[in-house]
């Protein structure tokens, strides 16, 4: 009796020690599962929306980000690539939350938000900037400086009998093209401008021309 006694006990000693390194569970060779140590997992991505200018967007630009994460603050750069529109997502792998038992940091994404310009407007890769004649320069045609987002300005013909709203394209002075697309260009339209106001000479001159059909 006494011999089986201790015989029980070294059988109930050995499943302890097998069942602590994973032997003894019999779900374990089943799942694929270690029932010791933690398993390495990935830290959290994060979000963080990023506003740029028209022309960081355009020309691309060097940012330098201040992110808060957990109890310290990270400063990350970030290169904006040429031609990024609205709505477009940057990922920075591994500037996410930190890993959790040696595993790998998550990753950063960047939504990306185009702020509005006082001059210019921007419709795919194409810039858009507006410009106001007179009548007469409408009806005769004229020449007309107008502004390009690099801060130059350029020459551009208006043809006799331009009507407003007319667009006139500047080929090539648009943004660039992202992840192959064509670069754009950059149209001006044309606006007439109508004076509120007119001398006794001008409204003496356009009644004449009224007359004549004009």
């Amino acid at each position: 009796f006494g011999g089986a006694t201790a015989g029980s006990r070294t059988y109930n000693n050995s499943r302890r020690r097998g069942f602590s390194q994973g032997e003894g569970d019999p779900f374990a060779q089943f799942f694929g599962r270690q029932t010791y140590g933690s398993i390495p997992r990935q830290g959290q991505d994060l979000q963080y929306n990023l506003t740029i200018s028209l022309e960081d967007s355009v020309f691309g630009a060097e940012k330098k980000l201040s992110l808060q994460k957990e109890d310290t603050v990270e400063e990350i750069n970030v290169r904006i690539p040429p031609g990024i529109t609205t709505g477009k997502r940057l990922r920075l792998p591994g500037k996410g939350s930190p890993g959790y038992d040696g595993g790998p940091n998550g990753d950063l994404y960047l939504n990306i938000t185009i702020a509005p310009h006082p001059i210019f407007s921007r419709d795919g890769n194409d810039l858009y900037v507006e410009k106001s004649i007179s009548f007469s320069q409408a009806a005769l045609g004229t020449t007309i400086e107008v502004p390009t987002l690099d801060g130059t300005r350029k020459r551009i013909k208006v043809p006799a009998g331009t009507q407003t709203n007319t667009k006139i394209r500047m080929k090539g002075y648009g943004a660039p093209g992202l992840r192959g697309s064509a670069k754009g260009d950059q149209f001006v339209k044309i606006n007439i401008d109508v004076p509120r106001k007119l001398t006794e000479r001008q409204i003496k001159l356009i009644r004449e021309l009224a007359d004549d059909g004009l």
